[in-house]
């Protein structure tokens, strides 16, 4: 009862995020992407926005929705023509590159990989692929009340872009028959085609990277055995084959659309991403390389200790074995030295005893 009685302090008013109006960015976009102010209008009312009320937050948005709606990514495309370089060797190698659902709707990310990616494909004569799976989470996230607007607003607008793509030759939207866990479905179809083509996956899922590319590892301890032989094959004494390697990289989407490859260490068995190599992905992490170089010192001391004590140990011997001998050589002195005296005192009393008798 006496907290019922007890005055209550008033409820704090939730804070709102700061809003601008269509003159902070009306012009600016009809000019980015050449189109009436009305269209540009008409655009963000259709997805739910007032036009007089958006979001400060949400301004880079805006200029995501229209690049979609309109198909031109050229803003979005990077200026650093040694990054360009750099793209064009991590694709040029791979015959398939699939991306997950989670890249697509990840900030703006997408954009700029595809703006980046597109020209490269064009002259490698490659292709994105999308899975049919994608296509559908992408749909079912459109109206999903638990994802965040700006989720929502991705999933809505990628699509549409997807498609346009798909017709200009950068995108493939691909059925493979995916039934189930869109996961266990890549798995699947990347270790049946993973024998005989290079793939890569681009996720933000970790915990997919890390079953693709623990795949990719056994496949290649695989091919490092021989292919089973016929008995004709070994009875005319065939020489083994193996089979191609062939790899399976996964990466993420990170900042501006930049790949990051997804790593695991064989020590302690942790992933993690860092720059793009043509390696396999069991790869010691920094971590774990510390701890190796601080026991690799560690051990390097204790031989330089060992290799100090025995060399100590030796010079004791060695000094042993040159104090008995010149014990020995004393001792020898000494005898002589007896063998003389007496041989003196034989001769003192023979000499005597001769004087006695003449």
């Amino acid at each position: 009862m006496a907290n019922f009685f007890r005055s209550r302090r008033p409820k704090k008013p939730m804070r709102q995020s700061p809003v601008i109006g269509s003159d902070d960015y009306l012009d600016l976009l009809s000019k980015e992407f050449k189109l009436s102010p009305e269209q540009v209008l008409t655009t963000l009312r259709g997805l739910g926005y007032d036009p007089e009320h958006v979001p400060a937050d949400q301004k880079d948005l805006l200029r995501e929705i229209l690049a979609c709606k309109v198909h031109d990514l050229s803003s979005f495309k990077t200026e650093d023509p040694a990054y360009e370089e750099k793209l064009d060797g991590m694709l040029r190698d791979f015959d398939e590159i699939y991306i997950d659902t989670a890249p697509i709707i990840q900030m703006d990310w997408f954009l700029h990989f595809i703006a980046d990616a597109e020209p490269i494909l064009k002259r490698r004569k490659k292709k994105v692929l999308i899975l049919e799976k994608t296509m559908e989470e992408l749909h079912g996230l459109k109206d999903n009340p638990e994802k965040d607007r700006e989720v929502r607003i991705r999933a809505t607008i990628r699509p549409d872009l997807i498609r346009n793509l798909a017709r200009r030759g950068v995108v493939r939207i691909g059925d493979t028959g995916s039934t189930g866990i869109a996961d266990d479905h890549l798995v699947k179809l990347f270790s049946r085609i993973g024998r005989n083509e290079n793939l890569l996956l681009v996720t933000q899922d970790r915990g997919l990277s890390e079953r693709i590319v623990r795949l990719d590892h056994e496949m290649k301890a695989r091919i490092q055995e021989p292919i089973p032989q016929t008995w004709w094959e070994r009875l005319t004494r065939k020489e083994p084959q193996y089979q191609k390697d062939h790899a399976m990289v996964v990466c993420k989407l990170t900042e501006n659309g930049i790949l990051k490859r997804c790593y695991i260490c064989p020590d302690c068995q942790e992933s993690y991403y860092d720059e793009f190599s043509e390696c396999d992905a069991m790869v010691p992490c920094s971590k774990c390389i510390l701890v190796h170089k601080e026991k690799s010192e560690q051990a390097n001391a204790a031989n330089v200790r060992k290799e100090q004590q025995e060399a100590k140990r030796k010079e004791q011997e060695e000094a042993l074995k040159n104090r008995a001998t010149v014990e020995k050589r004393l001792e020898e002195n000494r005898r002589k030295a007896r063998i003389l005296l007496l041989s003196a005192l034989g001769v003192l009393l023979l000499c005597i005893i001769l004087v006695l008798c003449l």
